[in-house]
Formats: structure tokens, C-alpha cells, sequence
């Protein structure tokens, strides 16, 4: 879904406003990544950019170290297989005075339950039921067993708004969210404006402010860091940190985060195993890491990253072997220069430009011909979710979803997953996901998860190329600022201009 509509506050901003004067020195520019591509539509990524920009928060968050924490709810309980019971917060109001109640956050996650293409962490192939239970409770009754949910609710497409958020089958987030931050000009293609919550619940936040631009070029979010200005940029590329300067602190993290190859395996060509392996054998990975990504990248050795614990523990990089390429090209009946292929790459990721060109080099190299189609991603995830390609480049967030492998194994590698860019559909993996998800055994969770990391590496479902870092750049002005590693929060209420 994608509507093209320009929400600006009543009360903008002007010119000259008291406001706008007394804000600027405590004011920051933000050089987002992606831009909102979907009328803010929380089900989408859209979501992504609300909690990142401080307004939108979800019943329970993942702090900056990976952990769950309370937010709009204070606890939750599992008061059997399927029903998850959820204290609110109290005293939380929303940015337009309504206060937060259990009626507020039914209607919040019932909206979107019944959207057309629900969120992949929070669908009606998980969720039964949300209804106020109480006061102050509200209940959540999926429908199999899941010792998951908390994590669930984490997600920001779950971020609860004011049911004025909620019209005419759009959302509007301005002054309707809880966060530390109220929205008060939105313009999908262009950015935002956020000014600060001066009732936010959890304390007055440092910045009165910021301007947040979405620029999805990389090149240009590393221009504007080194200008000056943006005072922060996100997802710099790696090619462009040598041109930086000594102004600005580079903060380098590893995440979750794996750059992939993705195959359609429902292409009558790509449905033969010996092809995906001859083009996983093709390509260089480790070449690609050091030469693309300069260093600040890893060959990846699966879905997973090695120092992960649900990684297969004898996990490894596949082999790069041009000649075992070939050999299995033949043995499936493909002759040279008969298997043409296209390539999808998006631009708001820096590196793939390149990282197309070595594997279009390198396949070339095999005899098979690729045509590189690069775009926006929103202009090539149409093509990608009706498997209308061959191979697209995907840089994937395996904790994204929610901070369990089981949301992105469940959403992309399922045969009804809701992300299952590669369509690949194995009944084996499907039971193992839907066991994984009612185990309170955490190590048995992370022994499913391997077995899932290991077939899938396995049999080429897609090529994981490398496991990427998270680089940002921010003025040495900043202060408190960390990048979140499940890219879910960016301005929280402590970072501050020194």
C-alpha cells in the first residue's frame, strides 16, 4: 500500500515563531535512510521511522543491548499456552491529552490486525484475539502456543496511537503518539519535523527538537555528515569512510544484519539445487567483504552470524570454487550463456551498486549473463513480493521483526510467510518454526534455529554474502547518541548537543 499525501500540523511551525527561535541551538538534522513509503501505514516500515524519530512506542521495547524492557506496559504474564496478559503503564497520556487505556491499545493493535497486508510480527496468522481484560490489563490469545510474545509486541509496526490517529482508513501520527518527541510536520518523500513531548511520561527530553530528512543515497548521508550538515547520519557506506574527516564520531557495531543474495526459488531454473549452488559457488564473498564492504564486513556463513548462539556451531563460509560453478552448471544441463538472469539492487544501501557489478562479473564468469536493474527499494519490492525477478540484493535485519530468530525464519522462509521474497516453501521448516515458537526451552528454540540456518545454507535457498556492520556518523556535538542494533530507536529522550 502506498498513498502519496503530505500531513503538516495546523499549527506548523513559521517562520520566526517563537518556537523556531528559541528551539534552533537545541535543535539537531537527522539524515534518515529510507523514506516513508507508505502513507506511515504501521503495518510497514513506516513504523520504523516513527519510533526512530521518538514518537511511536509499542507495549514493550528492545533496549540498546538487546534486551526486552517494559515501556507502555510495566509487566506481562502467561496466563496460558496462548493468552498474555499486559499491565499498562499508568498515568501516560497521549501527545493530544486522550489518556493511554486498555480500550485505547485494543483498538490501536485491532487496527492493525485487520489491515490488508498485516505486519509480519503482529498478523492474524498469529494473533487470535486483543481485548481489554481489565482496568488496567489487556489480553493478547494467539492462535498456537507462543512463549514469544513479549517479543512480539516489542516490534514498532505494534506502536500504540490515540484513536485519532486512526481515521478514514489512514494514520496520522501527528500528536497522537506517547513518545518523547510529537510530530508536527510529516512529508512522506521529504522528512520530518518533531518537536519535544514536554508531557512525555518517561521525563522531558534533552533536544527541544529535530529535522529528520529521509536521503536515501549513501554517498549523500556521508556529504552531509561531513558538512555538518546533518548532525547525524545513519547506514553510511563503508566506501565513503575514508572521506569523513576527524569531526565526527564513526559508530562502527556489529548487528544482526546480513547482506543476501536473494534467490526466487520459484523460477523453474532456480527450483534445481545444483543451479543455486553453482551461483552460491560463483561468488566471492570474502572478496566482496574486503573489497566492497572495505573491511567492515565479515563473509557470511549463513543467515546467522558465527558468534550468535542459535548459529550452527560448524558453521562456515561457502567455498569459492569458479570451476565446481561450472561443473554443476553442466550437470544440470546448462550450457554457457544459456541461463540469463536479472539482478535487483537498491540504492538507499550504499554498497550494492558494487556489490552487483562483482556478482554480475563473477556469474558472467560461469557463463551466466546478469542484467542489474538498480532503484529505490521502493520501486523494486513490488517485484520482489510477486516474485517478478530472479535475484535481488536484501540487506536483512534477522532481529528486526522482533528480537527472535523466529520472526524473520517465520516471515521469510515459510511457505505462507509474509517476506518470503525468495518463495521457498518446505513443510519441514514450517513445523520446525511452529515448534520453535510454543519451546520455553531456549535451547531447544536455538537448536531449530540452526537446523533451519544449516538447510538453508545448505541448499542455496539464498546466498548470504556478508554479515554487515552498522556505521553511523554524528557530530562530536552530540552527546548520548548510540545506534540501537535493531535499528528500532534513534532519538530517544537523552540524546543532547553538548
Amino acid at each position: 500500500m502506498r498513498i502519496k499525501h503530505l500531513i503538516i500540523l495546523s499549527t506548523a511551525i513559521a517562520s520566526g515563531s517563537g518556537y523556531a527561535q528559541s528551539a534552533l541551538a537545541q535543535s539537531i538534522t537527522v539524515a534518515e535512510q529510507f523514506t516513508a513509503r507508505a502513507g506511515w501505514a504501521l503495518e510497514s516500515d513506516d513504523s520504523n521511522l516513527l519510533a526512530r524519530a521518538g514518537c511511536l512506542e509499542p507495549l514493550t521495547r528492545i533496549d540498546f543491548d538487546g534486551n526486552l524492557q517494559p515501556s507502555l506496559a510495566i509487566s506481562w504474564a502467561q496466563t496460558s499456552p496462548t493468552i498474555w496478559e499486559f499491565t499498562l503503564r499508568e498515568g501516560v497520556k497521549f501527545q493530544d491529552g486522550q489518556p493511554l487505556t486498555p480500550e485505547a491499545v485494543s483498538n490501536a493493535l485491532n487496527s492493525l490486525l485487520k489491515v490488508t497486508t498485516p505486519a509480519r510480527a503482529f498478523s492474524p496468522k498469529l494473533i487470535k484475539s486483543v481485548e481489554a481484560s481489565g482496568n488496567n490489563t489487556v489480553r493478547i490469545t494467539s492462535h498456537s502456543p507462543s512463549v514469544l510474545l513479549p517479543y512480539n509486541v516489542a516490534s514498532p509496526s505494534t506502536g500504540i496511537l490515540s484513536p485519532a490517529g486512526y481515521q478514514n482508513g489512514r494514520i496520522n501520527p501527528i500528536g497522537t503518539c506517547t513518545g518523547p518527541f510529537t510530530v508536527v510536520r510529516a512529508a512522506p518523500r521529504e522528512g520530518m519535523t518533531v518537536k519535544r513531548n514536554d508531557n512525555y511520561w518517561g521525563g522531558r527530553a534533552a533536544l527541544a527538537g529535530a529535522e529528520i530528512r529521509f536521503v536515501p543515497d549513501g554517498n549523500t548521508r556521508a556529504v552531509q555528515a561531513r558538512s555538518g550538515e546533518a548532525q547525524i547520519s545513519v547506514a553510511i557506506p563503508s566506501s565513503a569512510l575514508h572521506s569523513l574527516g576527524s569531526g565526527l564520531e564513526i559508530n562502527n557495531i556489529d548487528s544482526p544484519r546480513t547482506a543476501t543474495l536473494i534467490v526466487n526459488n520459484k523460477k523453474p531454473a532456480l527450483s534445481d539445487v545444483r543451479i543455486r549452488r553453482a551461483i552460491q559457488a560463483a561468488i566471492d564473498t570474502a572478496g566482496v567483504a574486503s573489497a566492497v564492504y572495505a573491511g567492515a564486513a565479515q563473509p557470511a556463513v549463513g543467515p546467522f552470524g558465527p558468534k550468535e548462539p542459535w548459529a550452527p556451531k560448524e558453521a562456515k563460509v561457502a567455498k569459492y570454487d569458479p570451476a565446481y560453478a561450472k561443473d554443476l552448471l553442466k550437470q544440470a544441463g546448462v550450457h554457457v550463456g544459456a541461463l540469463k538472469l536479472s539482478l535487483l539492487a537498491y540504492n538507499e544501501r550504499g554498497e550494492f551498486k558494487d556489490v552487483a557489478a562483482v556478482i554480475q562479473a563473477q556469474l558472467r564468469e560461469v557463463g551466466i549473463p546478469v542484467d542489474v536493474r538498480v532503484a529505490e527499494y521502493a520501486a523494486l519490492e513490488p517485484s520482489m513480493l510477486s516474485g517478478e525477478f530472479d535475484l535481488a540484493l536484501l540487506s536483512r535485519n534477522h532481529l528486526y521483526d522482533i528480537a527472535d530468530p523466529f520472526g524473520f525464519l517465520a516471515a521469510d522462509y515459510t511457505c505462507a510467510g509474509s517476506y518470503n521474497l525468495s518463495h521457498y516453501c518446505n513443510k519441514d521448516v514450517d513445523a520446525k518454526v511452529e515448534k520453535a515458537a510454543a519451546s520455553v526451552d531456549t535451547a531447544e528454540r536455538h537448536s531449530l534455529y540452526a537446523d533451519m540456518a544449516r538447510l538453508l545454507q545448505d541448499e542455496a535457498v539464498s546466498i548470504f554474502l556478508v554479515h554487515e556492520q552498522a556505521i553511523d556518523a554524528a557530530s562530536k556535538k552530540v552527546a548520548n547518541y548510540r545506534p540501537h542494533p535493531h535499528d528500532s530507536y534513534l532519538l530517544t529522550k537523552d540524546v543532547s548537543l553538548r
